[in-house]
């Protein structure tokens, strides 16, 4: 090929490209066109259907966390909820008595491990080695349980 065909060639190529397009040169001196990615067809988008896939890791763990325990705490007081109502029935039914100084011993316990649990999560999740990532997941996972 001689110079006169390479530049009918590259006319050619320029007068079909879009305009969006760019011509670069290598190290050789080699002339290429770099087409714009946002007009082939068939390219995907590079923003991911899932936001939180482009997250870190210590924030995809908080954000699993922080969805586990909002979904476990809403079940489990769904149950506690449904045991009290249960509970008081059965009593004024007659079927039992409730001592009122155990009830309240046992809410005391209850209490007493939720606080265990809630300083064992904030430690485990401050343990990562970028905290703010693993926080900011816990709360959006909090957030979205």
């Amino acid at each position: 090929m001689n110079e006169e065909q390479y530049m009918q060639m590259k006319q050619q190529a320029q007068q079909g490209l879009s305009s969006s397009g760019t011509m670069e040169k290598t190290a050789g001196n080699e002339v290429f066109y770099r087409p714009p990615l946002d007009n082939i067809e068939g390219a995907t988008n590079v923003d991911h259907p899932i936001p939180y896939l482009d997250m870190g890791t210590s924030f995809l763990i908080g954000l699993a966390v922080g969805f586990f325990i909002k979904k476990s705490f809403k079940i489990g007081l769904f149950i506690l909820g449904f045991g009290l109502i249960a509970m008081f029935f059965l009593e004024s039914q007659g079927v039992f008595k409730i001592d009122d100084k155990v009830l309240e011993q046992s809410i005391a316990q209850g209490a007493d491990y939720f606080n265990y649990l809630v300083a064992a999560v904030k430690e485990r999740i401050t343990s990562f080695q970028t905290g703010v990532g693993a926080l900011a997941g816990f709360v959006v996972g909090l957030k979205l349980g």
